[in-house]
């Protein structure tokens, strides 16, 4: 290739880079290449630059964009990191709370897959995708039914705790039964359906008997 042809061709390289960086900076969600050795971002879109007010140039470290997590989320990051550890492939979700540079919570989406892996040359990064649900959703018709259903995978490992005939005592709580009707229709006594009602509780990591009925409602076991 001539010295005209390869200007040519790095012209036409420079340009799809351009094109690909502005459609990484205008699209309407954080993309980042994170290193979960280092915990520090590689490589970021600016989004989430944008979001904490960094300057566009600022290596965004762990330490500090756990910071801006909820107290309840704060795990997450080193949550994902245990997850591809063990797993070494797959996607991890999150759905959590997150400060801006306005001390305002937003909620976030993240999905995430490992993008390079080598832990004996110290190579451990992955590739996050994050979008803002705190915005208005301009076609929000199926989010409650996306929000049940999801709710219904969450829940799922916490019902497969419970034997059937406490599915049976949270069937008859959830439709407005008293402990003594209850006893009458399983043929029980009133102290077995309290101990079952607090190893239902216990099992299921609920706090009283209105937390059980909205559980029985979201997962279907009413």
């Amino acid at each position: 290739m001539d010295l005209d042809g390869v200007i040519k061709t790095n012209l036409e390289l420079k340009k799809k880079l351009l094109f690909y960086e502005k459609v990484y900076s205008e699209v309407n969600a954080s993309i980042m290449l994170f290193d979960l050795i280092k915990l520090r971002a590689v490589w970021s879109n600016g989004v989430l630059t944008k979001i904490l007010d960094f300057k566009p140039s600022r290596i965004i470290r762990g330490d500090e964009v756990i910071e801006h997590y909820h107290p309840e989320d704060q795990s997450m990051l080193l949550e994902m990191r245990k997850f591809f550890r063990d797993k070494k492939q797959g996607t991890f979700t999150g759905f959590y709370k997150f400060r801006n540079a306005r001390a305002e919570f937003l909620w976030l989406f993240t999905t995430a897959k490992v993008f390079r892996q080598n832990l004996k040359e110290g190579i451990f990064e992955v590739l996050a995708v994050t979008l803002d649900f705190s915005e208005h959703l301009t076609y929000g018709k199926n989010l409650k039914l996306f929000a049940q259903e999801k709710l219904r995978d969450i829940n799922h490992i916490h019902v497969g705790r419970i034997t059937e005939r406490e599915r049976q005592v949270v069937k008859y709580f959830s439709n407005g039964f008293k402990t003594r009707e209850i006893a009458d229709l399983l043929g029980i006594s009133i102290h077995t359906v309290n101990n079952h009602r607090k190893n239902i509780l216990r099992k299921l990591e609920l706090k009283n008997l209105a937390a059980l009925v909205n559980f029985a409602v979201e997962t279907g076991l009413d």
